[in-house]
């Protein structure tokens, strides 16, 4: 395979993950709401989390009022819901950064195709373009948010 080829695969693999985080961004904003009240369950009044395991195999949870051993199991719990929320939150973070780069049709784009979930051609009806003037917005849009998302696609592969 040439090295024409293996870009386009490239390309065309980043795009898609592209897609799929914006199609799940409310999904990635409903989890941080749910994944806060799971961790508030386990411990009550928590406002940032710190887990380390010291060498006596023991976790420690970290709060801001001071330093806790707690039952192993509920603290690997905890950092591993811990860790889900914060990459949500960079995830969601690096959508809003990325988004207001965007010109306002393309951001009208984004909002219809894949927050809303529609189709091309409801997305093109809605916008009042043809399919082909949204199927070429989308490339040029998600080459875009190629750029700025690509922590995102590093971290994908």
């Amino acid at each position: 395979m040439g090295k024409s080829s293996i870009s386009t695969v490239n390309e065309s693999n980043d795009l898609k993950v592209i897609e799929k985080y914006l199609k799940n961004y409310n999904n990635y904003k409903a989890g941080i709401k749910n994944l806060e009240k799971q961790l508030e369950y386990l411990i009550p009044g928590i406002d940032k989390l710190h887990v380390s395991e010291n060498l006596d195999g023991k976790y420690y949870l970290q709060l801001d009022n001071g330093t806790y051993i707690i039952n192993r199991n509920i603290s690997k719990k905890s950092f591993m819901l811990y860790e889900d929320m914060e990459s949500y939150k960079l995830i969601i973070n690096a959508i809003g950064e990325a988004l207001g780069e965007l010109d306002d049709i393309e951001i009208k784009f984004i909002d219809s195709r894949y927050i809303k979930r529609k189709s091309i051609v409801q997305t093109s009806f809605d916008l009042g373009y043809s399919e082909k003037y949204i199927f070429n917005l989308r490339k040029k849009t998600l080459n875009k948010l190629r750029i700025s998302l690509k922590s995102l696609l590093i971290s994908e592969y």
